[in-house]
């Protein structure tokens, strides 16, 4: 098995981590990404403790350590006063909030600009193979049979591999190969992101590293990124809009004001400063969860498989575990189809979970809840989604 080639279609965080992954495990990978250029969105990231363990597991720790901020605060506000209902010293750290010892305190949280990961991950790609990544490679389709997979690009190139993986996000093309046309559901939420300049606001208005702003039918995230000198910002509205799925549809920040112009001064003085430039608007979109993700030797990763809301700031975790199990399942087994057989059992029911309870946690934020979405929720536990390694879990 170890002569295998693996071709990753999408170079975003998920395919980049299962590109480090598969090669520390022995095996040959290409990553194929329709961009020309490599780089990523210019939006926060969340690293929760679970994903901490991924990137750990990959020798990524300190170099890591080097780009992100690590949080030392946070509040739980009124969105419409700022008055903070539940203060932290260890955000994201579920268990102190229950009185409970962190057993790996080490994982703690650590917020990033997400394209300060997303570079560090293609270098260590590169690193491994300066040949491994191939830019301008838009995916169309692929044949397979017993003895490997051949995918074709709209550029006309081919490559051939032992197996494919789609990493090729939400509206994955691979995921449509395999399944078909699927059903694609506006979520509700409507959401702007921006970047804010620490120095920009006035002395005092910021007080946590980190705070969630909840209100009726609104809500709103910020916390610290790029050594605490950079706001990143999010603000969501309940909507019936159907609206342009993707992260990067720039939008009007007079809109932003418009729908947040009750909220508390905090936050007024946040999107006062955000620079235009910085300013989108997106709409969420999602799928039921995937029973399964796989035909015969390729399969799906990531948002490909299991998109979800941003509401429990996991969906980055998830694509990472993803790549650190499926390295590990095809290390451990004797066949590609055993592999990717022992990837789903080990992934498919933690992804629905974290999927559901993204859902329910966004509709609990908003004050909102739907009795049919909190009973399918009611087996989501915060401490096992953090205390899950997968460097370790049994695969």
């Amino acid at each position: 098995m170890k002569d295998l080639h693996v071709v990753l279609i999408g170079a975003g965080i998920g395919g980049l981590t299962a590109a480090i992954a598969l090669q520390r495990a022995g095996f040959k990978v290409s990553v194929h990404e329709q961009a020309e250029e490599l780089g990523e969105v210019g939006a926060g990231l969340t690293l929760a403790k679970n994903a901490n363990k991924a990137m750990r597991s990959l020798g990524l720790t300190a170099k890591l350590s080097k780009i992100g901020f690590r949080p030392e605060s946070s509040g739980r506000k009124d969105l419409m006063t700022g008055v903070i209902h539940l203060l932290s010293s260890a955000p994201g750290d579920v268990r102190q909030d229950k009185g409970e010892t962190d057993p790996d305190p080490d994982a703690r949280f650590w917020m990033h600009h997400r394209a300060d990961i997303h570079a560090l991950l293609a270098e260590t790609v590169r690193a491994n193979d300066p040949d491994a990544i191939h830019l301008g490679h838009c995916f169309q389709s692929f044949t397979q049979d017993a003895n490997g997979v051949e995918v074709t690009f709209t550029n006309g190139d081919t490559v051939t591999g032992d197996l494919a993986i789609g990493c090729d996000g939400n509206r994955s093309a691979v995921r449509q190969s395999l399944f078909g046309e699927d059903k694609v559901d506006f979520l509700g939420y409507v959401a702007w992101r921006g970047l804010v300049p620490v120095d920009a606001l006035p002395d005092g208005t910021i007080d946590t590293d980190t705070s969630v702003f909840d209100g009726k039918y609104r809500s709103v995230v910020r916390y610290k990124i790029r050594g605490g000198k950079t706001i990143n910002f999010a603000a969501y509205a309940q909507k019936s809009d159907w609206v342009d799925e993707g992260w990067s549809v720039p939008a009007k920040k007079d809109e932003l004001v418009e729908e947040f112009a009750d909220t508390c001064e905090e936050v007024q003085q946040m999107i006062k400063h955000i620079p235009a430039e910085t300013c989108f608007r997106w709409g969420m979109f999602g799928r039921e969860p995937m029973a399964t993700w796989t035909v015969g030797r390729v399969s799906l990763l990531g948002d490909a498989a299991h998109p979800m809301l941003p509401f429990l700031g996991q969906g980055a975790g998830m694509s990472m575990e993803d790549g650190v199990v499926l390295a590990r399942c095809l290390d451990a087994a004797n066949s590609i189809e055993e592999g990717l057989h022992r990837y789903e059992a080990a992934r498919v029911e933690r992804t629905t979970l974290v999927t559901i309870g993204a859902r329910y946690n966004g509709l609990h934020m908003h004050g909102t809840i739907e009795k049919a979405l909190e009973e399918r929720a009611k087996e989501f536990d915060p401490i096992k989604i953090n205390d899950y390694d997968p460097s370790t879990v049994p695969v």
